[in-house]
């Protein structure tokens, strides 16, 4: 048997496996002598047809059962041949024989990547704290009035108001082609000024004609075809609803289970302050593994993607009862990013020679009961069997590893056009957060 082995990729190979004719048509009389013990031909007995009848009537399937069977085996003893480790089964690309000539085997496979990690000390990792500010106190009590409000179907409309419309689509003559239901908030949706100004004062059934989108309007959502633009549709109000806000006062307060106000902000402050603080951790520690991410790229197999993806798919699958296949697609990114922090960590573990200590341990362990207001103490009997597990020891060295790794690096302001991105998509969620509410 000869072999020759190809990087496709970092983590891709071919294998072409060449077997010799005369072992080949061995293996192969193997399985066509088999076929006489379950084959039954025309004026013979059971397992006394000639071999010659047997094989011009089920020559193509014994050649098929010939590779079923064979196959695997030419491929392992290449593999081990090889000394390589596949992570995943190979599968024949393309398979060449005939009586008389060598059988030619090409297999694809994957192999995890070598992961060579370099450059992870003194990067310039660009990344800036989310400062607290006052005004964020405030939108979360606004955010509490909003769903404490009581809601009422006032007879006119005006701006605030969640609006469910059907708009009706118009040809060149102004015949009706099709109509959509939408529900938005007036004076506060991705539609034309003028449209919303049309829109305040109507009741409900009544229908208007009007431009969704202004020629000149900076269109920011990527579901709003151009060819809406400047173009008059039918918009008939169906339902109107308003929403009536508490006043800010202690029985707002206490309707909230505080005794006043001013209790409230001062919690909502502290529980604001440990969010932005746990967040600000978070997003650092992935500032960091993506510069190192940039600086020391490498191949994740693409199997491998693809299961991790399947895992964060399936609980939104059989939430919204949607076509795992649908849905792949959009957890590939995050399915490699994870893949390869994770790869990335636990070589840097190696690399660093992280260990960990009681004192580290102990650390997190007050760390977490503090977060929980509980004496340490009781915290570590009801948690007993979590602080024992190999998952707890993983947070720990990690913790500690991007410990390490924060002290190597050096914070910079993020360039103005990812400012300018992470407005935006700032902008969006909340915009996303009050559709939704």
């Amino acid at each position: 048997m000869k072999t020759e082995l190809k990087d496709i990729s970092q983590c891709e190979k071919e294998l072409t496996i060449t077997i010799d004719s005369q072992e080949a048509l061995n293996e192969y009389n193997k399985v066509l002598n088999s076929f006489k013990n379950y084959v039954v031909m025309p004026g013979f007995r059971k397992g006394k047809a000639p071999i010659s009848m047997i094989e011009r009537t089920y020559g193509e399937h014994a050649k098929e059962e010939f590779y079923n069977q064979k196959l695997g085996d030419f491929y392992k003893k290449a593999i081990d041949e090889k000394d390589v480790k596949p992570i995943n089964q190979g599968e024949a690309t393309k398979v060449k024989w005939e009586k008389g000539k060598d059988l030619v085997a090409t297999f694809k496979f994957e192999v995890m990547p070598e992961i060579k990690i370099e450059k992870y000390k003194n990067l310039k990792v660009p990344f800036e704290e989310t400062k607290f500010k006052k005004e964020m106190v405030d939108a979360t009590i606004e955010d509490f009035r909003y769903r404490m409000a009581n809601e009422i179907t006032p007879e006119t409309t005006e701006k605030n108001d969640i609006i469910k419309a059907g708009i009706k689509f118009l040809d060149d003559e102004g015949k009706v082609t099709k109509e959509i239901e939408r529900e938005f908030i007036l004076g506060n949706n991705s539609y034309s000024k003028s449209f919303n100004i049309k829109l305040t004062g109507l009741k409900i059934d009544d229908e208007i004609k009007t431009k969704l989108f202004a020629k000149d309007q900076k269109i920011t959502d990527n579901e709003i075809n151009e060819k809406f633009i400047n173009k008059e549709f039918l918009v008939k109000i169906k339902s109107i609803k308003r929403k009536i806000l508490p006043e800010l006062n202690d029985e707002f307060a206490k309707d909230l289970e505080y005794n006043s106000l001013k209790e409230v902000r001062e919690k909502v402050t502290e529980e604001l302050q440990l969010k932005l603080n746990k967040e600000n951790k978070e997003r650092k520690r992935n500032s960091i593994i993506t510069k190192i991410i940039e600086e020391n790229p490498f191949d994740v197999p693409k199997s491998m993607i693809i299961n991790y993806a399947e895992s964060l798919a399936k609980p939104y699958v059989e939430k919204y009862k949607i076509e795992l296949e649908k849905i792949i697609p959009m957890y590939m990114g995050i399915a490699e990013y994870n893949l390869k922090s994770h790869l990335i960590l636990e070589e840097l573990k190696k690399k660093e020679k992280i260990e960990i200590t009681d004192e580290d341990k102990e650390e997190i362990i007050k760390e977490a009961a503090d977060n929980l207001k509980m004496e340490l103490d009781k915290y570590k009997e009801m948690y007993k069997k979590q602080i024992k597990s190999d998952e707890f020891k993983f947070a720990v060295e990690e913790r500690k590893l991007i410990k390490f790794l924060q002290k190597h690096s050096k914070f910079v302001p993020y360039p103005k056009e990812k400012k300018e991105q992470s407005s935006y998509a700032e902008a969006t969620e909340d915009k996303e957060e009050k559709k939704e509410k």
